[in-house]
């Protein structure tokens, strides 16, 4: 059953806020009926709980989170709802009903964040985009990037390969040499394709060999 926070209690708890370790998303799975469709992935690189609310969110956090260029991933981050509302009224939509979230504000190397909405597909309803519009806009006003990712284009066997080997990021948790080796490909000391199949024991094995020629 769902356990949805109100918004006097979010406030307190300073849900929204934070960076890294110290992030507290704006939403949590538990105050949702799952339906086996959200997860809590621990960050390899700072232990901390993510919040994904979809099967597309989970795929594409592995992704993004994969990518060195990204230094910091906040998930379900909330926006101003005042401005969400003035937005709306400006093109003419419907104001949001509760305080809009982004599904991921992205911090990269350089400073600059990236906004990315994550959808199942295109096929979506028209409040959905005009929700999307809202959102699109409040960023790029703000100068910050903004893309929409489907869960159709993500690369499931990158998200499952990074999901494989990063288990094993911490090296205490390293306890036999197929463990050893995907270490080595999660700490990235092993550069190997991880796009182009999913690691089995021989695959794994092979990696070892190639990178002890």
């Amino acid at each position: 059953m769902s356990r949805r926070i109100s918004e006097k209690t979010k406030k307190i708890r300073k849900m929204g806020e934070g960076t890294g370790k110290d992030y507290k998303p704006y939403i949590t799975t538990s105050e949702f009926n799952s339906m086996g469709t959200t997860s809590v992935i621990k960050d390899w690189k700072t232990g901390r709980g993510v919040h994904c609310l979809s099967q597309g969110e989970m795929l594409w956090y592995y992704i993004l989170r994969w990518d060195d260029e990204n230094i910091d991933i906040r998930e379900q981050y909330p926006l101003d709802y005042i401005k969400t509302c003035k937005i709306a009224e400006r093109f003419g939509f419907k104001n949001p009903q509760h305080i809009m979230t982004t599904d991921f504000l992205v911090t990269k190397a350089d400073g600059k964040s990236v906004a990315y909405s994550v959808k199942t597909n295109s096929d979506l309803k028209k409040r959905q985009l005009e929700l999307l519009c809202i959102e699109k806009y409040y960023w790029i006003s703000r100068g910050v990037d903004y893309q929409l990712l489907l869960k159709t284009d993500a690369n499931r066997t990158l998200a499952g390969n990074v999901r494989l080997v990063t288990e094993f990021y911490d090296a205490d948790r390293v306890f036999d040499e197929i463990s050893a080796i995907k270490h080595k490909i999660a700490i990235k000391e092993y550069p190997v394709d991880m796009e182009s199949e999913l690691f089995d024991e021989a695959a794994l094995k092979k990696i070892r060999r190639e990178n002890h020629a």
